[in-house]
């Protein structure tokens, strides 16, 4: 009797824990509008940042090559730019895919991360090159356009993400 009682435990046990490895339930539509747009909020604040950061480094650039700032000057201004980039990447990185949305938002929202995150890479790439000898002002320049190509991708799935959540409406009314 008793080994029948702890094999009836032991079944019990796993079947609850089988029960407990299902995937997410399906999210309402007012909440994956609401996923989809905290995700774009995120990546919305991350990017202001980039563009804020790539202004100020290319002021102190143009400063630099004016005379009208020191080497000591501009090397802080290369380890800022280099270390919001850095930081850029890991939080975008950091930005989460909310679990349980339909399939196509969340392939959508994932592409669109690793895009924002691959770009953000890429400017971390080129802030680290900014003061090598080894790298030219248009190589730099062209790196930065990779990272702006790549970020479009990301954009442009972003976008259809809110698309098909309603979120965004790209029909034009006839």
């Amino acid at each position: 009797m008793r080994k029948a009682l702890l094999a009836g435990i032991a079944l019990a046990f796993v079947l609850l824990s089988a029960c407990g490895g299902k995937a997410p339930a399906a999210l309402s539509h007012e909440d994956v509008q609401e996923s989809v747009q905290q995700f774009y909020n995120e990546i919305s604040s991350l990017d202001q940042t980039a563009k804020s950061s790539l202004e100020d480094f290319n002021e102190a650039l143009a400063s630099y090559s004016g005379g009208n700032m020191t080497a000591d000057q501009l090397e802080k201004a290369i380890e800022k730019f280099q270390d919001t980039a850095s930081d850029l990447s890991d939080k975008a990185d950091d930005v989460k895919v909310t679990p349980g949305l339909p399939d196509n938002v969340e392939k959508l929202l994932t592409e669109a991360k690793d895009s924002f995150q691959k770009a953000y890479e890429i400017k971390k790439e080129a802030s680290q090159s900014a003061d090598s000898p080894d790298v030219t002002a248009e190589q730099f320049n062209q790196m930065n356009k990779n990272a702006d190509i790549v970020m479009l991708y990301g954009i442009s799935k972003l976008n259809e993400a809110r698309e098909a959540t309603g979120l965004l409406d790209t029909k034009k009314s006839e």
